[in-house]
């Protein structure tokens, strides 16, 4: 069994070239929208939003869904801010899980101290479009821009990648559109846009302002020995965001660590999905 999450400004059917794959290889898939995200609740409360609460969802949907303690164990796949909460699975029920997937993002360490989205922001410049998701205007300018974000940010590593740090500028500058990202057809660019003008932005964006939250759940993993569950590191070769380097430096945190890229920008599940879910496979 493999447990699939999504990332961000994205839904459970960003899988849906994964899932035949897998399911061909007799794999069977979990594959939600996440809280916040399409069919799922979509609380505000930032509480809701921090990682140990999740977790205990998902350990729930897999009780659920059949899968017991004392059975197969699950291997976790996931993308972007999926990829948060699956390595903090690992951390929480490490019994529950056989090994993790991470794609398009790396392995964030507990932090050893509590620290804000000012700080966050100074020791990674790269990130500093969290200050604007984190706004309090950023989820009405992306309903009223959603076309023109959509062909701002899902862009494969094959088209010109727009700086994170300038979507702000260009969304309250730019005028919205009718045209769909490249990788889209019509029917999923319909999914997506239906499914964020119904949802709003409001709860996603609150993974956001939760991530600073996470402090006190996780003091007690700080100095714990490094995580022997295996990972496997997938990066999109043309990804602006996450260089191979970035993937890389997730090592020294995890005991059995492989880093592979594929050709791809960020948006690896949509845009070579089966050759992802081959790619986990022949790992596991």
């Amino acid at each position: 069994t493999v447990l699939l999450l999504h990332g961000h400004g994205d839904l459970s059917l960003a899988w849906r070239d994964a899932i035949p794959v897998f399911t061909v290889s007799g794999i069977r898939c979990i594959v939600p929208d996440l809280l916040g995200f399409g069919n799922t609740s979509k609380p505000i409360a930032m509480e809701t939003y921090k990682a140990k609460p999740m977790c205990n969802d998902m350990v729930e949907l897999l009780s659920n869904a059949g899968i017991e303690d004392n059975q197969q164990k699950v291997a976790i796949v996931s993308h972007d801010w999926g990829t948060h909460l699956g390595s903090r699975l690992v951390l929480h029920y490490p019994h529950r899980f056989s090994a993790c997937v991470l794609v398009s993002a790396p392995y964030m360490p507990p932090f050893p101290q509590k620290i804000g989205l000012g700080e966050w922001t100074k020791i990674l410049p790269n990130f500093s479009y969290w200050e604007f998701f984190s706004s309090d205007k950023c989820p009405a300018l992306l309903r009223e821009k959603i076309a023109l974000f959509w062909n701002s940010t899902v862009r494969a590593g094959n088209e010109l990648a727009v700086p994170m740090s300038e979507l702000e500028g260009i969304l309250t500058a730019g005028k919205s559109s009718s045209e769909r990202p490249a990788m889209w057809d019509k029917a999923t660019y319909d999914a997506y846009t239906n499914a964020y003008l119904r949802g709003g932005w409001e709860a996603p964006m609150t993974w956001y302002k939760a991530f600073f939250e996470n402090f006190n759940d996780e003091e007690t993993f700080i100095h714990a020995p490094r995580i022997q569950h295996p990972f496997l590191l997938v990066v999109g070769e043309n990804d602006p965001a996450i260089p191979v380097e970035v993937a890389k430096s997730s090592e020294q945190y995890l005991a059995s660590a492989t880093v592979m890229s594929l050709p791809a920008g960020h948006w690896i599940p949509q845009e070579l999905g089966a050759e992802l879910a081959t790619t986990v496979i022949e790992w596991l």
